[in-house]
């Protein structure tokens, strides 16, 4: 058990003391996930419990999803230590691929697949949920939005108890997972990680594609519903990651090598929870930057705030009574799109409902002009 877990091969000789590994990459891969996944998760908590007084079935399941997402980061974490990321299999001794405890390689690959698979199921239904709430307010048996979210939802939560299930039942006895000493049979895992990793890249790219159609048809002007769209195209970040991590999870299940192959699929798949943490905090960001004044605070600072254009057309908005609450409309566009959902039906009535403004008629201001001539007569003219 002392001897490489493979023999080298021609050309290679086997360091068993102190193997090349990417560690550092490793490292800096796992922390920057996991220090964005919790300022995301934070700010999503910030925005719709603070701020919104709202705690709903979203808030859980973002909840759920942390602390499940906190056990496979602290799984990736223990991989540091044996072997090692991105270490070749002719450098690790045979017995730190055949653990006895819960400390061990295999074991921890073992843990950090559970739970990456409980993580992505909970965030995009958390996701759907809250999409449904924004574009289906009512008649939601009659909108083909719901029920693609609710095919969505239906793949991502039977496939994520499945495919946890499956790796719990890997192998008879149930000790042999993650040490083949222990007579008994296991199927194929490779089959099932690919299953796995088309199923959340089909879903990334149907989610992608399913509210579309809804945001182009909004009524209000094109370039708000670009910015809504943009909003919801973050989207094709998960799509990067998901394909990736197929990618790698083909090549490992090809490679003799599958040590070192197993550091890539570890990243993408990290990467792959952090872009469901990052999609699900985005609705919230606008309204947190509007409250927190961010915006105005950034024009100040770098001089855009009061331009000299801003500043010669002063008068004349003053002489119309002018509104003076463009300077913010901009940064409530998205946030409009409350939780109390949008009116998707035809509003080509609308505006025989259109209300007058809050100010009625009434004289605003008088002006007093006096006009002095050189003979001492004086000439007075008020408006």
């Amino acid at each position: 058990l002392q001897g490489p877990a493979m023999p080298p091969p021609p050309g290679e000789v086997s360091n068993l003391d102190n193997p090349p590994n990417s560690n550092h990459l490793a490292l800096g891969v796992q922390v920057g996930t996991f220090v964005i996944t919790t300022i995301f998760f934070l700010l999503r908590m910030y925005g719709r419990v603070v701020m919104l007084k709202k705690f709903q079935a979203e808030e859980m399941m973002a909840i759920l999803a942390y602390g499940n997402y906190f056990g496979a980061i602290f799984s990736s974490f223990k991989m540091l230590k044996y072997p090692g990321y991105m270490v070749h299999t002719w450098n690790v001794r045979l017995i730190d691929v055949v653990p006895t405890t819960y400390v061990q390689t295999t074991q921890w690959v073992f843990v950090y697949g559970v739970f990456y698979s409980i993580v992505l199921p909970l965030l995009k239904v958390a996701i759907m949920i809250e999409w449904i709430r924004l574009f289906v307010p009512t008649n939601k048996a009659k909108s083909p939005f719901f029920w693609g979210v609710c095919v969505i939802s239906f793949i991502q939560v039977t496939s994520g108890i499945a495919i946890a299930i499956a790796l719990n039942l890997q192998c008879t006895p149930h000790e042999r997972i993650w040490d083949f000493r222990v007579e008994g049979k296991c199927f194929n895992l490779f089959y099932l990680q690919v299953i796995s990793a088309s199923i959340q890249l089909g879903s990334d790219l149907a989610m992608f594609c399913l509210p579309q159609h809804t945001i182009w048809t909004l009524k209000m002007s094109w370039q708000k519903r670009l910015g809504v769209a943009s909003i919801f195209s973050m989207g094709i970040l998960a799509i990067v990651a998901a394909a990736f991590r197929l990618d790698v999870t083909i090549q490992h299940g090809a490679d003799p090598d599958s040590i070192y192959s197993l550091g890539p699929i570890v990243f993408w798949a990290s990467a792959e929870q952090t872009c469901g943490f990052f999609i699900l905090c985005v609705p919230c960001l606008p309204k947190i930057i509007q409250e927190a004044g961010i915006i105005p605070a950034l024009k100040k600072g770098t001089g855009m705030m009061h331009s000299g254009s801003n500043s010669k057309h002063t008068g004349s908005s003053f002489a119309r009574g002018g509104n003076t609450k463009t300077s913010v409309s901009a940064n409530k566009d998205y946030y409009q799109l409350e939780e109390e959902g949008m009116n998707m039906k035809n509003l080509s009535e609308s505006t025989e409902h259109l209300h007058a403004g809050s100010h009625g008629q009434a004289i605003t201001r008088t002006t007093r002009v006096t006009i002095t001539t050189n003979d001492n007569r004086s000439i007075s003219d008020t408006d």
